[in-house]
């Protein structure tokens, strides 16, 4: 009995160490391998529409792209750009969803509300994920996605301009085209346009189709339309209406019409264009003195299409006159001449007593009348004459003059808003006579297009004043005077007149004014930002990437020809597109698409150009760098399974349990072996013994009996 305990004793032991061996190997073979580290990002999506005012669910499919499983999952939201977006993000149900299998997909919803204020543009919302993996080491992730709020309260806005009619005067029955373009000039698409055109409904009509349809007219574009207006034969002269209207949606489906009026001009007689010019015209070379004859000539050619009539030619001295005056008729007369028809004229005239030596003008002034209405143009010549008895005589009772004699500007193209170094030299042209007490200021204010209101000073003086004082300027001499100016920043972008005045006295103390001009080439800053350009760390190389964003001109310009390109390591079918014209203040958008080219880093520039009122190209650049991932395979494990390295444990385990069975057989049949021997050694030596002994069969031993 004591040796049968002691047997089983023995096997029990060799099962514990066993059991012992193989937990200690797991263990070792786990710390061997890390569990490692999941990674959860948003698949689908990256951009959603939204109506502003409005709550949308959202459903978000998310990806464990690692072979980790990634444990009590939290997944939480977080609007950007917190001071201006508009949207409300909420969960719709827990936070926590729970875990999710390597390479595995699971979809979450969220509720989102765009603000009724909201303006149309594209936001960005943080959705982020916090998680464990199975050794309990917590990780996080991030996905970037965007939302295009459409706001139902902004109405695209749209002009039409160039309006262009192919006869100055339509005839009683005769017809003539109108055209002139749509131009989309806010940040919206319109949606299926309709302009359509009217007469008023007795003397003009619309001959053939009265309407022309547009698809879509994307926002910073224009349209060309044309119709043929007919006037009615019984038609009395006179400015007739046609009325235009316009009917678009937005891009929300929102209807919305508008009506404009264009006024026709209906008369009698020819309905076509006259046009005359003066060409050809021959001056007079040399130096002409006092009643030496000279002649100018020129042709007066109808280059139009109309009959020109009633012309008059009419030639004088320009300006003060009787200095040079007609020998022969100052006027000439041509009743009609036709289209494409020409006439040579020639003038002649002869410079009087009065006339100094210098270089005189001549005037031409050119009057006829095209389709009842009389037209007006002037041409000029020049002629040098010579008269020393006159010089003389300016010279005794001439006066001194001060002049700007040269100037610059540094730099020679001021930018509005920025200061600029304005040097001048003054001569004082009289050969002989000094002037002195020379007091000098300068004119800032300028009028504006309207030439009603006053824009204010243009240029203010920096850290001094505007006037000048110099003592004298002797004859034939010069003086300096150089002077920072500002410009404002308001300034229109042209060449502004900016005038000198000059008070001062001769040596006897006659006291003189005069003036002079000078013009300051003022250029406006052209600049553009654009809202959030964000793209994610990471991306599928199969899955597109989607760009959209808002460009706003900031500068004080209209940006014209504005085009987004987008180059580098990505394929896109359109590489630019064309934007149409952006006005100071307003904004275009940009929607497109690409996918990435490599596996790994991949570089690309979004570059956005626009042409400024100058003809300078005003540039902006941006760059980018996203990692191209392989497409995932989709097999059993991306329905959630368990990958095949998280059954490494349970195998090592089965064939540890194995190998102790094993070797506990083989261990029992050694013992069997050995009390088989020892029994039948036993049964030898006490064969004589009484039969109080216990007999123990070597059969009864092997199947563990007494």
């Amino acid at each position: 009995m004591n040796k049968t305990k002691g047997f089983f004793a023995i096997i029990l032991s060799i099962i514990m160490v066993l059991s012992s061996f193989c937990y200690a190997f797991a263990a070792d073979d786990e710390e061997d391998k890390p569990a490692g580290t999941p990674n959860l990002q948003v698949i689908n999506g990256q951009i959603f529409d939204i109506d502003a005012g409005e709550e949308t669910e959202v459903d978000l499919t998310i990806r464990n792209l690692s072979s980790a499983v990634a444990y009590s999952i939290l997944v939480t939201t977080k609007v950007e750009d917190v001071a201006g977006n508009p949207l409300t993000i909420s969960m719709d149900g827990p936070q926590s969803i729970g875990n999710l299998g390597g390479n595995a997909t699971k979809t979450i919803k969220l509720k989102v509300k765009a603000d009724k204020t909201a303006e149309t543009k594209t936001y960005g919302i943080t959705v982020g994920f916090t998680y464990k993996n199975s050794d309990s080491v917590f990780s996080q992730s991030a996905s970037t996605i965007y939302f295009r709020i459409q706001n139902p309260a902004s109405e695209p806005v749209f002009s039409l301009d160039n309006f262009k009619c192919s006869k100055d005067v339509i005839a009683a029955g005769d017809s003539g085209m109108l055209s002139f373009q749509l131009i989309n000039r806010g940040p919206l698409n319109m949606n299926s346009v309709i302009v359509s055109a009217e007469g008023d409904g007795t003397v003009t009509s619309i001959r053939g189709l009265n309407t022309k349809n547009f698809a879509q007219i994307h926002a910073g574009t224009r349209e060309d339309v044309t119709f043929e207006i007919v006037a009615s034969p019984s038609a009395a002269n006179g400015n007739y209406p046609v009325n235009i209207k316009v009917q678009y949606k937005d891009d929300n489906g929102k209807s919305f019409e508008k009506e404009f009026k264009y006024y026709i001009s209906i008369g009698t007689g020819s309905s076509t264009k006259a046009d005359v010019q003066i060409k050809n015209i021959k001056e007079p070379t040399g130096t002409y003195g006092v009643n030496q004859n000279f002649n100018v000539s020129f042709d007066l050619t109808n280059i139009g299409t109309g009959d020109a009539e009633n012309i008059t030619v009419t030639a004088n001295e320009f300006g003060e006159g009787g200095n040079v005056v007609p020998k022969s008729s100052s006027v000439l007369s041509v009743s009609k001449l036709a289209a494409g028809e020409t006439k040579n004229m020639v003038f002649t005239f002869a410079a009087t007593d009065n006339a100094s030596s210098r270089n005189y003008t001549v005037e031409f002034t050119v009057t006829y009348t095209k389709n009842g209405t009389e037209t007006t143009f002037k041409q000029y010549a020049g002629v040098n004459v010579n008269n020393p008895k006159k010089d003389e005589e300016d010279e005794k009772t001439s006066k001194p003059k001060i002049i700007v004699n040269k100037y610059n500007c540094d730099p020679v193209i001021v930018m509005a808003g920025e200061e600029f170094d304005l040097t001048m030299e003054f001569l004082n042209t009289h050969s002989e006579k000094n002037v002195r007490n020379v007091k000098m200021f300068l004119t800032l204010a300028e009028e504006t297009s309207s030439e009603s209101t006053k824009t204010g000073n243009i240029f203010t003086p920096v850290d001094s004043s505007n006037t000048f004082y110099f003592d004298s300027i002797p004859s034939k001499g010069t003086v300096q005077k150089k002077m920072r100016l500002y410009t404002v920043p308001s300034a229109q972008p042209k060449t502004y007149t900016l005038t000198v005045n000059f008070e001062y006295e001769d040596e006897l103390g006659n006291e003189y004014t005069s003036t002079e001009l000078l013009g300051i080439n003022v250029k406006q800053s052209a600049k553009i930002e654009t809202s959030d350009i964000m793209f994610p760390e990471t991306n599928d190389i199969s899955m597109p990437l989607s760009a959209y964003f808002d460009i706003y001109n900031t500068g004080k310009v209209t940006l014209s020809n504005m085009k987004v390109t987008i180059e580098g390591d990505v394929s896109t079918q359109s590489s630019s597109m064309y934007l149409g014209n952006c006005e100071q203040g307003d904004s275009v958008s940009y929607d497109g698409s690409f996918t990435l080219m490599n596996i790994g880093e991949n570089n690309f520039k979004i570059t956005i150009t626009g042409e400024e009122p100058s003809g300078d190209i005003l540039t902006y650049e941006k760059e980018f760098t996203v990692t191209g991932t392989e497409p995932m395979p989709m097999d059993d494990e991306m329905m959630g399974g368990m990958p095949p390295e998280e059954e490494g444990p349970n195998k090592v385990l089965i064939g540890a349990i194995i190998g102790v069975v094993v070797v506990i057989g083989v261990v029992v049949i050694i013992l069997v072996k050995k009390n088989k021997r020892k029994k039948a050694e036993l049964l030898l030596d006490d064969d004589d013994d009484d039969e109080n002994d216990i007999d123990v069969d070597i059969d009864d031993i092997t199947e563990g009996k007494k």
